[in-house]
């Protein structure tokens, strides 16, 4: 059987096409221009290629639409346009349940068109549901999904796209939807058995039962914006866990913590914002989590939680930390009793990313990450506590033992040329200097003699003009 038949082909293409975009929508125009060529070159008609070839174009022309914090996985558009051009056209892109696994329902549901569109779907590929938040009171919406619920593969809760405000005729903000506690469990109380991704964006959760229990068996990525409701699955297996502008409380988040701690392996965070703090680790276990490599740790701080999430759970296996403000703010008060206490024995990658750091949180985390390959330097308030930090990262790479021996790559954020120079000279086993984010205040000329000594000294020096 040909790879490419409808019966067999699986996979979607890697083409990433988003919407609006001038590719995408001439994805017509360049289908028939197409034809007219091996039509024009080869004497012989278009019609008479095979439905096995035309799938396969069709696949890769195929527009994805781009969400944020979806695990990465882009909802796929049967190709209306395609169907247009002619009958056989159309009878191929019907007749291919691939095209038709990703469902959309928004706020105003047209029944028939969406019995069609899991009709053409076929009975045994997964299926991926995205939906709108107000379509979670839907009980009809709901009835048409039940048959179906052993394949779903993913469920994917949106935003509400709605007109802005400021008179523009294309602007479009999104609004979170308010659901009940009841209508949440209608759609993901149910089993489940094949679900493996569970987005919930823009939920504003009340009411009552205060616990979903969840028969998840295969859950393998979850995450959460804005409020976060409180689940209950006995048989987890969670592997990716993520808290997107969310609304928390700190018990919650323990809760989740200790349910998956034994087999998350990546962990997301960003901008998170507590709800019931009062002191710094209040109601906050102390956890091990084995397989977790991978963190994102990106909050506003001034709470204690970023610190807690870096002394009371400990993650022996962390190879890569993306540590910082929520991108484009400062980041609250570090609490300096946290010195010490960070121990991050295998990270590999540590990235002071998003908005502005204080010098402490750097010192602390340097202090911690014994071993690290790649350092991308944070921004700070002023240029003293620049100067500090690149005094304690002189210091640091001096000690025995530290990331001298292992330091390869640097990301010079807000750095100047002397300080660079000092970073280089500190460190010798540097081989990578991105200076591409360095500091250029005072219109520093970069071909001076710092900069040709930095030419001279870097195996690759990245971001240079």
């Amino acid at each position: 059987m040909n790879e490419f038949s409808p019966n067999s082909y699986t996979g979607k293409s890697s083409a990433v096409l988003l919407p609006n975009s001038p590719t995408s929508g001439s994805t017509v125009a360049d289908l028939l221009s197409i034809q007219g060529t091996i039509d024009a070159s080869s004497g012989h008609s278009f019609e008479s290629i095979p439905n096995e070839v035309l799938e396969n174009i069709f696949f890769f022309t195929q527009v994805l639409v781009e969400y944020r914090n979806t695990f990465g996985i882009h909802r796929a558009i049967a190709p209306a346009g395609a169907m247009l051009v002619c009958r056989k056209w159309r009878e191929i892109v019907i007749a291919n349940p691939n095209f038709w696994t990703d469902v959309l329902i928004q706020d105003h549901v047209d029944m028939t068109a969406l019995k069609l569109h899991l009709h053409r779907a076929g009975e045994y590929l997964p299926l991926q549901l995205w939906l709108t938040t107000a379509a979670l009171t839907d009980t009809a919406t709901l009835d048409a999904i039940l048959p179906c619920a052993d394949r779903l593969g993913g469920i994917f809760l949106q935003p509400l796209l709605m007109p802005s405000q400021d008179n523009t005729t294309d602007a479009l903000e999104t609004f979170a939807s308010q659901v009940t506690m009841t209508n949440l469990q209608r759609w993901i109380g149910i089993p489940l058995p094949n679900l493996r991704y569970l987005h919930l964006g823009a939920l504003i959760v009340g009411g009552q039962p205060p616990t979903v229990q969840l028969t998840l068996p295969n859950l393998q990525k979850m995450s959460f914006g804005m409020m976060v409701p409180r689940f209950y699955f006995p048989e987890s297996g969670l592997r990716y866990l993520g808290f997107i502008s969310s609304l928390v409380t700190m018990e919650k988040l323990g809760v989740y913590f200790t349910h998956c701690q034994e087999t998350l392996e990546t962990l997301c965070l960003d901008g998170v914002t507590l709800t019931d703090i009062n002191a710094p680790g209040q109601g906050f276990p102390e956890l091990v989590m084995p397989h977790v490599t991978t963190a994102v740790i990106l909050i506003p701080g001034g709470d204690g939680l970023a610190g807690l999430l870096l002394t009371n759970v400990s993650y022996p296996e962390l190879r890569s930390l993306t540590f910082g403000a929520t991108s484009g703010k400062e980041f609250g008060e570090w609490h300096p009793s946290l010195a010490g206490a960070i121990h991050l024995p295998n990270l590999d990658v540590l990235d002071f990313d998003g908005g502005i750091l204080p010098v402490g949180a750097f010192q602390d985390i340097l202090k911690g990450a014994e071993g690290i390959r790649k350092l991308v330097i944070p921004r700070f308030a002023s240029q003293g506590y620049l100067d500090i930090a690149v005094n304690s990262l002189v210091a640091w790479s001096g000690q025995e033992g530290r990331g001298n021996r292992r330091l390869e790559e640097v990301v010079a954020t807000g750095l100047n040329a002397v300080d660079m120079i000092r970073v280089v000279k500190a460190l010798p086993s540097l081989k990578t200097l991105d200076v591409s984010g360095a500091s250029n205040e005072g219109g520093e000329v970069r071909d001076s003699d710092e900069w040709r000594w930095l030419e001279e000294h870097v195996v690759n020096l990245i971001g240079l003009k």
